[in-house]
């Protein structure tokens, strides 16, 4: 299978830059302390979050279905070596991982792109050891939804965000703010959809965060959702 961000793999990494440098006080929060567990940065890319959480003291497996993100983060792991393993393999089964290997599994913006939510979820399980903690951050899916835009208030000029469609599931794709050469879409789900497909797997969400942005509209409604559980 071929990964659609093969095509834009150079625009991508310029646009998320090769630092191991990550500027989230949430994600950061959330994932804690890890220095020396083994942790799983699944749908990798070009390894911003591995590089950060490797900075930390963990060791860290990256696995992408790019081949073309995994060569560039390769290239960044040569510029700045932090030990990272960078595998190939899709998020449906992380095929070659073995069951029960990871203190921690993260999934950074990164899960609304994935087909089969399913069996992502049921892949990051099974590679958790018994008690193992896992990050997923996504765009938030109550705000980002297949129909939406933003409103100026004629009387105070205040902008608000409009949506639709939320029950309406499935790949949406565009138009919205984004770099030009990057894909826009995503797949739409419910937040029932994603709660459900956790529980279904065995994962026990401990912690929600909704996140704002500095932007008119996005002070308004959170623009991420970040989940923090463990495996039961």
């Amino acid at each position: 299978m071929r990964a659609k961000y093969d095509e834009v793999a150079a625009d991508y990494d310029e646009w998320v830059g090769g630092s191991s440098a990550l500027d989230d006080p949430t994600f950061a929060e959330l994932t804690g302390e890890v220095a020396g567990q083994e942790i799983c940065v699944v749908a990798c890319g070009q390894g911003r979050e591995a590089r950060y959480l490797a900075t930390q003291g963990a060791v860290v497996t990256g696995v992408d279905l790019s081949e073309k993100l995994l060569e560039i983060a390769r290239l960044h792991e040569e510029t700045e070596a932090l030990g990272i393993a960078y595998r190939h393999g899709d998020a449906h089964t992380l095929e070659g991982l073995a069951d029960d290997s990871f203190d921690g599994v993260v999934c950074y913006m990164a899960l609304m792109d994935i087909p089969s939510l399913d069996d992502a979820v049921r892949s990051m399980a099974r590679v958790l050891k018994p008690g193992g903690w896992f990050v997923l951050c996504i765009v938030h899916p109550c705000f980002k939804t297949p129909a939406t835009g933003e409103i100026v208030d004629h009387v105070d000029q205040s902008v608000r965000r409009t949506v639709g469609k939320y029950f309406v599931e499935g790949y949406w794709h565009g138009p919205g703010r984004h770099r030009d050469a990057l894909p826009v879409g995503a797949y739409h789900r419910m937040i029932s959809t994603y709660v459900n497909a956790l529980a279904a797997a065995g994962l026990v969400i401990d912690q929600l965060r909704e996140v704002p942005a500095d932007t008119p509209v996005w002070r308004e409604v959170p623009q991420l959702l970040y989940v923090r559980g463990r495996l039961s």
